[in-house]
């Protein structure tokens, strides 16, 4: 562990203050974001060839391994004993282990093992990738991102943010009212497990879109439209997993804002507890300071807290980090 002298009082009308401050190693970082890469590319390699057995052998079908079935029919199942056209019983246990997985580590799902959040993640880095390699798109980029609309545009990120809470009230309603999964024909996920057989259709649609927003917007889907993101975000406020961010040693540096694919404002939190969260430890690994950001265990909280960052962050690159990254 070094220590390296860190500056925490910026303000312009105070003197300055150095304090030593334990570094966390720079290999930290790399090798959760390897750890977490590593089990998101099984993931999608086990999807992957369970939607290749089906279209070339007819095996199980691929709907199978859709947690969010399992959701929409739990009500039927409870109260009629029968499950929904196009649940499977694999459905079901899916979706009761996505809820264990958020009451034991909250985003834990959908930072590590949800393949359409990987493939958004993808997507997005390789839009990035290319924009820093061609000047106009590069130049284009950083112009919208300090943008006098940035402001405008991070509201109506706000605002669109309730898409999800819509869609999952509309999934499970309508198929308890309907018997039919009726989230089903728009939903990307089931596009993409059946991709291989080329079909044409509303939930494809909508998968094209996604990933064309995702060159823009990290993990657009998540944030504005996922309901099994929702379903299990509201469980993972019972986690008593969460990020904990100690002010006193926090460097002020934004690295954790400009890290986080939920464009969570870290900086301001006491304890990461925002239903956004998806757990995937960037902002962690991004942060520089040994005790500014942890993991911890403490009793669980539906109050998302709050506090001023320990030193005057940049404003404008905080608010472009949240929409345009």
């Amino acid at each position: 562990m070094t220590m390296q002298e860190e500056r925490t009082d910026r303000s312009p009308n105070a003197t300055d203050v150095w304090v030593r401050v334990p570094r966390r190693a720079a290999a930290w970082g790399a090798r959760a974001r390897w750890a977490r890469h590593a089990i998101q590319a099984v993931v999608i390699a086990v999807v992957g060839w369970q939607a290749a057995g089906h279209v070339t052998s007819g095996g199980q079908s691929t709907e199978a391994w859709c947690p969010m079935g399992g959701f929409e029919g739990a009500w039927t199942v409870l109260t009629t004993g029968r499950t929904v056209a196009h649940v499977h019983t694999s459905s079901l246990v899916l979706a009761a282990t996505v809820l264990v997985l958020a009451l034991v580590g909250r985003g834990f799902f959908c930072g590590w093992l949800c393949p359409l959040g990987t493939l958004q993640e993808v997507v997005h880095k390789a839009g990035r990738a290319v924009t820093d390699r061609v000047p106009p798109l590069r130049r284009l980029r950083r112009r919208l991102e300090r943008g006098a609309g940035i402001e405008r545009w991070r509201r109506i990120d706000t605002v669109l943010r309730w898409g999800r809470w819509l869609v999952l009230a509309w999934a499970i309603i309508g198929a308890a009212v309907t018997g039919t999964m009726v989230f089903r024909v728009a939903d990307p996920w089931i596009a993409l497990l059946m991709v291989a057989q080329f079909e044409v259709s509303l939930a494809f649609v909508v998968l094209v879109v996604t990933l064309v927003l995702a060159l823009f917007v990290q993990r657009p889907f998540c944030r504005y439209a996922c309901p099994l993101g929702a379903v299990q975000s509201l469980a993972g406020k019972l986690s008593p997993i969460a990020i904990q961010r100690d002010a006193s040693a926090c460097l002020g540096c934004d690295l954790c804002n400009q890290a986080c694919p939920m464009a969570i404002p870290v900086n301001t939190r006491t304890r990461v507890t925002d239903t956004s969260c998806n757990g995937c430890l960037e902002c962690v690994a991004a942060c520089p300071s040994l005790n500014g950001l942890s993991v911890t265990l403490a009793m669980p909280t539906l109050r998302t807290r709050r506090t001023p960052p320990a030193t005057e962050p940049d404003l404008q690159a905080a608010a472009a980090s949240e929409i345009m990254r």
